[in-house]
């Protein structure tokens, strides 16, 4: 974009705020509110009437977070009344109006008895012209909260399924109370998840779908709590069908060590004073699980295979201990009427063992890891007068993580069969500090409602690392008699690559910084018409590139006139959204700068001198080889040019559909580059390199983070979302094209200097995509919460497990061969015959084959009891300071563990989580390495989450909770 682009952009874009200042000269007033049930949780769609003495009422309706609006309102006396189908009406007489005032006026709506006695849904499905109210978001609380795992890491997950794939390759975002990064609170102190909420909006630096905003639950005026306990056990669940799956003959079976989980969460809240209120909340973890080893392995000193073997299948369950507590106070403090303060402090500390083994990873490989983190978050709310409000965000935060290994010996991989020996990743201690700051201002003008702030961050990363130091050995082949010609195999003893890390300053240390402004505005100029507009500007250090401006533009156009709320709204949106050169990235560099960390690389090292029991004579004799690792010098920064166009559609009074196109493209999307790999051969087959080494040395790796990717990517986005008093049902399908030539910053060509050879099917080419949520609220407080995802199987890559143009990498592929019977074919059922290619013979295409297709069912079955004294009409845990902000107007339940409440003062549930309750099969890509001896096409572990765990198809959680 050249400056005088810009320079017009920002020239129109001040020309379009004069009629918002004008705009703010009103003679009349403005009477606002919002409407809540006596939880507190925001009703939309009520309808909202002002009538004067004589003349004519006005009317309107509450917009999704609860909220409505009268501009221009003649000075008088008037009565207002709110009605909603379920609540009784509310009426306020006697309401006086004065020029130019700005008048809150509140609704708090009882509900209505009912014959039967149902769960009330504290939301309803309304399609609105409003940037924030597209119909493609989803706002999960209360009872719709029931259908997600307790579990933080499983939470995770559900959460990543259930907002969709975003647009390109790195995925959707979460925002914990507008904070990015950081660990999931307990689901118990959640009070309301945004998702795909004002894709287009300039606040953020990527785009909202994908996007994934967590609200905690405020302290309340009076004493409220929950407690939870959750257990599942092995005895519970259906095991890992892929165990013993694959055994040698004669082999033993293999027995699947006993695990479980115990997961109890708490929390409590109060007031403090009578400006003060305070949450208590906490939980702790104790899982003892297994990871699943399937590998294929030679028969050695170990003696891991039946006498006679020369080979066999490796299969272990190795158990993985996992204990993680964390405890999270949180003061809300009304400093005045327009003032609010909020201070957040979580502390986790977390220890797991046995770490880094499974799939092809031996039990030697592993390592143990203990990580703390500790975090201060305050957020001060000031209303500055009826039409601004100002927000202000600190968050600081310490994280120090460390790790040990279980062995220390060489790292042994063999393509495609096992990794053994020690770990590679070594001893470790890092330590990580991070600031964010923000500061937002919205106002609200007639017909606009302007937002502008910014963020800035900074992380430094201390590292003292002896990764690479035990040094690693690479085999093509298990055994000579299979490998093919030029490779290397692992029974004669002759490796293809030994790389090893001499530590100079085992501790290094980087900082990043960015920062990003934005200013935007929701103007609506006529009613059922509102455009929105803006632009964002970000920057970082560590990179060239300090020019990233990103313009956005959407619009809501409502078809129909009259008063009556439009029933379709068409929606379109273009922005430009840029990613960052991150902090673990820039810390390579500085490792792997050829001065405080030296790698050394060599391919084919002499067998006699060099193997895993003697490293002796590894490097003597072979100077050079040495591996540097830098950003290259005309790195910028990715960014994708996002278009959408589509509709939302009201079906009935609570439900709406949204049909969503969106199409993608992104350039100067990250990779990795060895700028010294051969450029071809000489007349004597030797490699040709850019830097010669001289007579008897080795090449020297110069590796490079480079940004010359591309990706085009279409999707086809349809939502619905049903909410009615007794069930509520939402979810998604999609249909999805994406292509690339690069797999990220840590991808590699497979053909060095030419990218554009690995353009095609990228990672995120799922090509469908479904899920579907919801809860059914039945007589006698029993609650179904279904969560189900359907997907289509992931694009993976085949590869020969050799290096064939001398680039280090191990990533070249094969060529198709004429049938399955030509001699060293390797066949995957349903993708194709493969063998390795002949000079100047075509590859097969990058992520050639498709995994396996994954669907699951989860289903939380609840009941609950209540006692003591009825709280009916009484308002069960109103509000206190704190429940407003930016971005975070929603309100919310205040009482605690969610919407499985009876009109008792006391409460206690019982229920069970069945995940994968059809026991489906859902298993992870295929082995795809040619030159695995048994392995090849076959699945060797089960999806994981949110489909399986790793160690069981279904499994099965008993949960008990109690609030009052």
């Amino acid at each position: 974009m050249s400056f005088r682009s810009i320079l017009r952009f920002v020239v129109l874009f001040s020309f379009a705020f004069v009629p918002m200042v004008a705009s703010a000269q009103q003679k009349g007033a403005t009477v606002q509110g919002t409407v809540a049930d006596p939880d507190e949780a925001v009703i939309p769609g009520a309808t909202v009437t002002l009538t004067p003495a004589s003349g004519k009422p006005l009317v309107t309706q509450s917009q999704s977070d609860g909220t409505y609006v009268f501009h221009n309102v003649p000075a008088g006396s008037y009565s207002e009344t709110v009605t909603m189908q379920g609540f009784a009406s509310f009426v306020k007489l006697g309401v006086k109006i004065n020029p130019s005032q700005s008048l809150t006026l509140d609704a708090k709506m009882d509900i209505q008895a009912q014959q039967q006695e149902v769960q009330v849904t504290a939301q309803t499905a309304q399609v609105s012209v409003d940037a924030d109210s597209n119909a493609s978001s989803t706002v999960i609380k209360g009872k719709d909260l029931d259908a997600l795992s307790d579990d933080p890491d499983e939470l995770s997950s559900e959460l990543t399924a259930l907002a969709g794939p975003s647009a390109g390759p790195n995925g959707g975002q979460i925002y914990v109370d507008g904070f990015t990064g950081g660990q999931l609170p307990p689901k118990s102190s959640i009070r309301e998840i945004r998702i795909n909420q004002n894709p287009f909006s300039a606040e953020y630096d990527r785009l909202g779908y994908g996007r994934v905003q967590i609200f905690t639950k405020p302290g309340t005026d009076k004493l409220h709590g929950f407690f939870q306990m959750s257990g599942n056990n092995s005895s519970f669940n259906t095991g890992n069908p892929l165990l013993n799956a694959n055994l040698s003959p004669g082999q033993s079976a293999i027995t699947q060590p006993p695990y479980h989980t115990i997961f109890m969460f708490g929390d409590v809240s109060g007031p403090l004073s009578s400006n003060s209120s305070f949450t208590l909340d906490g939980s702790h973890r104790s899982i003892q699980d297994n990871s699943i080893v399937n590998a294929t392995v030679l028969e050695d000193a170990q003696h891991l295979c039946t006498a006679g073997q020369t080979f066999c299948s490796y299969q272990f369950a190795n158990p993985t201990p996992n204990v993680r507590t964390d405890i999270s106070p949180r003061v809300d403090l009304q400093l005045g009427e327009k003032n609010t303060l909020t201070t957040r402090f979580r502390y986790e500390q977390s220890d797991m063992s046995n770490q880094g083994i499974g799939n092809l990873s031996l039990p030697s490989t592993g390592y143990n890891s203990s990580s703390s983190e500790a975090t201060l978050q305050m957020t001060d709310t000031q209303v500055v007068n009826s039409r601004v409000i100002n927000e202000t965000r600190f968050e600081y935060e310490r994280d120090h993580s460390s790790q040990t290994p279980l062995s220390t010996a060489p790292t042994i991989t063999v393509q495609g069969n096992f990794v053994g020996g020690g770990s590679n990743s070594g001893s470790n201690s890092d330590n990580q500090t991070h600031f964010e700051l923000h500061n937002y201002t919205s106002i609200q003008l007639k017909k606009n409602f302007i937002r502008m702030g910014g963020r800035l961050r900074s992380t430094r990363d201390s590292q003292t690392s002896s990764a690479g130091s035990n040094g690693s050995f690479i085999y093509n082949c298990l055994l000579t008699t299979n490998c093919p010609v030029g490779g290397s195999s692992y029974d004669s003893g002759q490796a293809s690559q030994f790389k090893i890390t001499k530590i100079i300053h085992p501790s290094v240390n980087a900082t990043m910084v960015d920062l990003g402004v934005y200013a935007e505005d929701d103007w609506k100029p006529i009613q059922n018409l509102t455009l929105s507009y803006g632009i964002r500007y970000e920057t970082q250090s560590d990179i060239g590139d300090h020019h990233d401006i990103a313009p956005r533009l959407s619009f809501a156009y409502g078809l129909g006139s009259g008063k009556n709320a439009a029933k379709t709204v068409l929606r379109g949106g273009f922005g430009l959204f840029y990613d960052r050169f991150q902090l673990d990235n820039i810390l390579t560099t500085v490792q792997l700068n050829g001065t405080n960390q030296i790698q050394t690389t060599l391919a084919h090292p002499d067998s006699a001198t060099c193997s895993p029991n003697n490293l002796s004579g590894c490097t003597a004799g072979t100077p050079g080889g040495s591996t540097t690792v830098a950003a290259a010098p005309n790195l910028r920064t990715p960014y994708s040019m996002e278009f959408a166009i589509g509709a939302d559609q009201q079906l009935f009074r609570n439900a709406t559909m949204s049909v969503n196109y969106l199409n993608t493209r992104g350039v100067h999307q990250f990779l990795s580059q060895n700028v010294n790999s051969p450029t071809g051969v000489d007349a004597n087959g030797n490699f040709i390199y850019p830097i010669e080494p001289a007579a008897g040395e080795a090449p020297v790796i110069r590796q490079q983070y480079q940004s010359e990717g591309v990706y085009r990517q279409n999707e086809l986005i349809a939502n619905l979302n049903i909410r009615e008093r007794a069930f509520s049902l939402f979810g998604y399908y999609v249909l999805n094209f994406a292509k690339s030539d690069t797999g990220g910053i840590t991808s590699f060509p497979s053909q060095p200097y030419n990218i554009g050879a690995d353009y095609g099917r990228a990672v995120f080419d799922r090509r469908n995509r479904l899920f579907l949520g919801g809860n059914f609220s039945l007589p006698y407080h029993i609650s179904l919460s279904p969560f189900i995802v359907a997907s289509s199987g992931t694009p993976y890559n085949v590869t020969l497990g050799r290096d064939l143009n001398g680039d280090s990498e191990f990533n070249d592929r094969p060529a198709f061969a004429t049938s399955s019977n030509e001699p060293g074919a390797s066949t995957i059922p349903g993708c194709g015959s493969f063998i390795t290619p002949a000079a100047g013979q075509a590859r097969i295409p990058i992520n050639y084959c498709t995994g396996p297709a994954l669907f699951v069912t989860n289903l939380r079955i609840s009941k609950t009891f209540g006692f003591g004294p009825s709280t009916e009409q009484k308002g069960q845990g109103s509000s206190g300071p704190g429940d407003h902000g930016h971005g975070d107007h929603g309100g919310g339940h205040g009482g605690f563990g969610g919407s499985s409440r009876t009109d008792k003062k006391y409460n206690l549930t019982f229920s069970t989580q069945v995940q994968n309750l059809f026991n489906n099969a859902d298993y992870a890509t295929p082995n795809a390495t040619m030159t695995s001896q048994t392995l090849f096409g076959k699945s060797t572990q089960l999806a994981g989450n949110p489909y399986t765990s790793s160690s069981a198809l279904r499994r099965i959680s008993l949960n008990m909770s109690f609030n009052f």
